[in-house]
């Protein structure tokens, strides 16, 4: 179940969610929100896990505002997506993919991202690449938490049905897992509703209104 309510306010082009700035080096008109439809897969050997393969398929406004001033004719379009896709993943190092994965209470360190692909469904863009761990970490007896969000009140990036996030051979054989949906306060929601289009983001609000990945291994 997707939270909403906090991404109806419009906000200016000077305060373009950080995941656009990613995305843009430049943008000629201001969205007041975006989705981005998540799916992941969790990759394993027989006892440790190695990586997580992302696919995610953004909205069709947001999709269009990507390809805004980019070459997308029939002979450039796939060498246009694939320079999209190799900038964004680079970009977005230094904001761990939007992806937060916990060992216990520890988190999870990653390689660069390698495997960057973007490519058009009908009217959407959908992105997919691999996140490599920096160090694989052995799933026995263990519990792990994976978050994906952008960290403002911006951006809606959610997990839609719960086949969305899938195990890999050896981890559904020792493994269960299940989508948490948010347990938002009245409090928080009416915070999202003070906050004007021109204040600077609140960098923690985006966990509050983030699903969880919880992973159970025996």
């Amino acid at each position: 179940m997707r939270i909403t309510a906090l991404l109806f306010m419009p906000f200016s082009l000077k305060k373009i969610i950080p995941l656009f700035i990613l995305l843009l080096p430049v943008m000629v008109s201001a969205h007041p929100h975006s989705w981005v439809d998540t799916n992941t897969y969790i990759d394993s050997d027989d006892t440790h896990i190695t990586s997580l393969h992302m696919t995610w398929t953004f909205d069709v406004d947001t999709s269009h505002y990507m390809l805004q001033g980019e070459d997308i004719s029939p002979e450039n379009i796939k060498k246009t997506l694939q320079a999209l896709a190799d900038s964004v993943t680079n970009n977005m190092y230094n904001e761990h993919y939007f992806t937060y994965l916990y060992d216990a209470s520890q988190p999870v360190r990653y390689k660069a991202a390698r495997y960057p692909q973007l490519i058009q469904d009908k009217d959407k863009l959908v992105l997919s690449f691999e996140i490599p761990l920096s160090k694989p970490i052995a799933f026995k007896g263990k519990e792990l938490q994976l978050y994906i969000y952008d960290s403002t009140y911006y951006v809606d990036m959610s997990w839609i049905n719960p086949e969305d996030v899938q195990l890999s051979e050896n981890l559904n054989k020792h493994c269960t897992g299940k989508i948490v949906e948010p347990n938002v306060t009245d409090a928080q929601r009416a915070y999202t509703l003070t906050l004007a289009e021109d204040i600077a983001s609140n960098n923690e609000l985006g966990r509050f209104f983030s699903q969880q990945y919880k992973l159970h291994c025996k």
